[in-house]
């Protein structure tokens, strides 16, 4: 059902404890590393050009795609609910250009830029986040919305283009972790 540290480390994946991936996710790409108490549910596909680097009590739902070729950079306790795509490059085809990676460089326009989600990120079911988007610390997506610019710390977005929709509770979610790191503690 999941793949094991011989099959991660076979995979050239570097990862920490309590890490279950299920085996059919699929990598491409060797610059993958893995944190602590990590979730990737089935069918997601994790592709590494430069690194992808996923820190510790990350869950990636169903059929989550993370497609690195800039690099991605998710950091502890956040949550890409199923379906949800990133993406660190995108075709531009207006103007004439051509698309795809059958096609030389010099006919196509490519935006490329690395992806970046702070501790406490919330993707909701279905989202996409384009190139260069940084979601700052405890920023929420809302399910279907399309990322195409950054999220300030603890705003709740939501909607295709993203829009605003309120707020997170700061200070309660930085208690909850303080907490949960507590409990952690005790029980090592």
């Amino acid at each position: 059902m999941y793949y094991t540290k011989k099959d991660l480390s076979d995979m050239g994946i570097r990862f920490g404890d309590n890490v279950r991936i299920h085996r059919t996710v699929l990598f491409f790409g060797d610059n993958v590393r893995i944190g602590s108490n990590v979730r990737i549910d089935c069918y997601s596909v994790i592709s590494s050009g430069k690194p992808v680097i996923l820190g510790n009590n990350i869950h990636i739902g169903a059929g989550g795609h993370i497609f690195g070729t800039e690099g991605v950079t998710i950091n502890d306790f956040c949550n890409l609910s199923s379906r949800c795509s990133i993406f660190t490059a995108s075709d531009d085809y207006t103007q004439g250009y051509m698309t795809n990676p059958t096609v030389a460089e010099i006919f196509k326009r490519v935006t490329c830029a690395p992806v970046v989600l702070e501790k406490h990120v919330i993707v909701g079911c279905g989202s996409i986040v384009m190139p260069g988007i940084t979601l700052g610390m405890g920023a929420a997506v809302g399910a279907q919305s399309f990322v195409n610019k950054d999220v300030l710390e603890f705003h709740i977005v939501g909607g295709t283009p993203i829009r605003p929709l309120g707020y997170r509770n700061k200070d309660r979610l930085l208690e909850m972790e303080s907490l949960f790191t507590d409990q952690m503690n005790k029980t090592k």
